[in-house]
């Protein structure tokens, strides 16, 4: 039985536990008599079929594992300094486990809650383990003392004698310290250091205003004509009001769906002028810190910092390859826009309408019913979650050469939680686990991405953690996905691929990471498997009568795969040039500049109006992470992706001798090596803009 309030369980450590910090077990998994705010059943033993992980369930336990990795943090430096003669075991491997690197399970156990606890506190807490780990991060940077052995180091011949993998991290690590200001005075130094823990304090804020948003905005149900009405049903309220979310299962189906324009605008307001708390602010407040951190290190800008070690190399040259699209697209996109508004004058009768930035998504899917004959809401009933989950992973399994094993009893964060381990097909060799955690709470992360949890080192296995925020099953009845879902599926399950396919050389480490505007390219070439026919047909399951998609709703997809392309390619450049704009040499003052950034850009690349106020970068959570001038990426890999698909895979997409070269050439070697190398031996030549431009029908 629980504990009163008058007679207060001595096993809790915090009363405020009893609001639910243990919500997110199933009921009944507390003994009798226990107090079912606190008492957990006890998590599986660790065993090698197991992800190494306890998952803390208290403040207190939070805080001690941050204690100890400062702790060990502060012990390693310490000795790597007293090192006399350097060795790659007494220098280089007790750096891969310091906290700047993900092969400590401590830190992961310690941060991972803030993205995905039912339990307020205990996200708190966690965020707070991530903003001390980040002080570690930017102590580890100025230590002059590891520096030193590091480059002693690499004048051994052990160094001259290790492998591809050992020497990239070498280099990485060397790169790393020389970036981080080491040959500035110390008062630079200093300043630098507070910069860098300043704007991870300013991420950490913006990244908790969107996961904590609570926004709930109701409508009568006739203010949401179009939507069907299950997910009405799931939506309505004890007294008769539809609750509607900004979380993806809600804003989605009402920006395409309802056909209330005055509803739309009510979800897109809420979006961009209202939510997210002062999440503006604090962009300004991190581009200015950014700025400071690049002019301290002697770059003209954040982006041209964050590019050096990217393929692109700088803003240059990501001007000269987005310009020529840019160019090519514009064309596309106003014919794409005319032809929306032209449909709303039609739908609404006004003559005289213009399209508004809340009509593009609903007049784009309307003219996919009308043009082409894909409703959304009819798609998607031949996409039921479990069916699709369940036909990705057996796509990646025959395409990879992969065997993937559900787990059962495992320590967790919430009961919708899925484990599984994965395994070579020929081998049996255990390449690693993932988690999926599908569906939408409150807290969790608002999007969808993958979490690298864990990497590869010696006999530690990846594991890697899908977050997304798909329909959940209502009422007894299947979640239905639309076809953009099941992309969205697709794509993070790629990324989940490459950290698992990504593989050392005997006891190296893939601790490297592949340069960020490549690291999108291998899940964008994966999504073109939701574009084929054979593969529509193998995810798609009638939720009623089991059938797959008939021929010609099929073909009609198939048709409409670039229709308003152009529209949409021309955001995509916004979004580009918005990111490199802010992390630019001239960087907006405040959020009043910021705004009229954005109220001249969006206009201007996308050839869409900004509503007065709008500003998407209130939720725009890429740039206040490792995305930072770094957005253009997804065009550039897009343009690799495209090339990678028609060059090996749009003769016979299910080749699995192809889909092995792939993952052998291109997901194996991780971020080690050029990158370009390995396109280019996976290719038989240098990647092409042809394919890219082809597949969109660009002229």
């Amino acid at each position: 039985m629980s504990s009163s309030k008058a007679d207060p369980c001595p096993c809790c450590e915090e009363r405020q536990l009893r609001a639910g910090a243990w919500q997110f077990l199933p009921a009944g998994l507390a003994p009798p008599g226990a107090c079912d705010a606190c008492v957990l059943p006890p998590a599986p033993p660790l065993t090698d079929d197991l992800p190494p992980f306890v998952w803390p369930r208290t403040t207190a336990a939070i805080d001690a594992l941050a204690s100890d990795v400062e702790a060990k943090f502060e012990a390693t430096m310490a000795a790597v300094a007293a090192v006399d003669a350097p060795t790659f075991a007494t220098v280089i491997e007790p750096l891969m486990n310091a906290p700047h690197f993900k092969t400590n399970k401590a830190i992961c156990e310690a941060k991972f809650l803030q993205h995905c606890s039912t339990n307020g506190i205990l996200r708190e807490a966690a965020d707070g383990a991530g903003a001390r780990f980040a002080k570690l991060k930017a102590r580890g940077r100025t230590l002059k003392d590891v520096y030193a052995k590091v480059r002693a180091f690499k004048a051994t011949a052990e160094c001259t004698a290790l492998g591809a993998y050992e020497t990239h991290f070498v280099d990485s690590i060397l790169g790393q310290f020389e970036r981080s200001g080491l040959g500035l005075d110390a008062a630079r130094q200093a300043e630098l250091a507070a910069c860098r823990e300043a704007d991870a304090a300013v991420c950490a804020r913006y990244k908790k205003n969107l996961a904590e948003d609570d926004t709930k905005l109701f409508f009568a149900a006739e203010e949401l004509a179009g939507l069907d009405e299950g997910w009405l049903k799931a939506r309505t309220q004890a007294d008769g009001s539809v609750l509607v979310t900004l979380k993806y299962p809600d804003l989605i189906p009402v920006l395409q769906s309802c056909a209330v324009a005055a509803t739309r605008r009510r979800v897109s307001a809420a979006r961009e002028v209202e939510a997210y708390g002062d999440n503006l602010d604090l962009v300004a407040e991190g581009i200015q810190l950014r700025k400071r951190i690049a002019s301290l290190l002697g770059y003209a800008s954040w982006a041209a910092l964050a590019t050096e070690t990217r393929m692109s190399g700088s803003p240059a040259n990501i001007d000269a390859f987005v310009g020529p699209l840019a160019a090519r697209v514009a064309a596309g996109a106003r014919a794409d826009l005319d032809a929306l508004r032209d449909l709303k004058r039609s739908d609404t009768g006004d003559a005289t309408a213009e399209l508004e930035a809340s009509d593009v998504s609903f007049y784009s899917a309307l003219r996919l019913k009308n043009d082409y004959g894909v409703d959304h809401e009819a798609v998607k009933r031949y996409f039921p979650l479990d069916h699709v989950v369940e036909t990705t992973m057996r796509i990646y399994q025959e395409l990879l050469g992969l065997v993937f094993t559900e787990i059962f009893a495992f320590d967790t964060w919430h009961p919708s939680v899925r484990l599984f381990k994965v395994e070579d097909a020929a081998t049996s060799e255990k390449m690693g686990f993932f988690y999926l955690d599908l569906f939408p709470r409150d807290g969790k992360y608002g999007h969808a991405a993958i979490f690298h949890l864990l990497k590869r080192w010696k006999t530690q296995v990846p594991v890697d953690c899908m977050l997304c925020n798909l329909p959940e099953p209502a009422d007894g009845k299947p979640a239905l996905l639309r076809h953009s879902n099941c992309v969205t599926f697709f794509h993070e399950f790629g990324h989940i691929m490459h950290g698992l396919c990504a593989v050392g050389d005997g006891n190296a480490t893939t601790l490297a990471k592949c340069p960020r505007d490549f690291v999108e390219a291998p899940s964008q070439m994966l999504e073109n498997w939701c574009w084929t026919k054979e593969g529509l047909t193998r995810l798609s399951k009638h939720v009623d009568t089991g059938v797959t998609l008939p021929d010609d709703l099929l073909e009609n997809m198939l048709r409409a795969k670039n229709a308003g392309v152009g529209a949409a390619m021309a955001r995509q450049i916004y979004l580009g040039r918005l990111d490199l704009a802010i992390h630019g040499a001239d960087v907006p003052a405040d959020a009043a500049a910021l705004q009229a950034l954005v109220d001249r850009l969006r206009p201007e690349i996308s050839l869409v109006d900004n509503p007065p106020g709008a500003n998407m970068l209130r939720s725009f959570g890429h740039l206040m992470n490792q995305y930072s001038a770094a957005y253009y990426g997804y065009l550039w890999a897009e343009v690799l992706s495209a090339d990678m698909f028609a060059t090996r895979f749009e003769a016979n997409p299910f080749d699995a001798a192809a889909g092995r070269r792939y993952r052998d050439l291109v997901l194996a070697p991780g971020g080690v090596g050029k990158i370009a190398d390995h396109l280019a031996t996976f290719l038989g030549r240098a990647p092409s803009q042809a394919a890219f431009l082809e597949s969109r029908g660009i002229n």
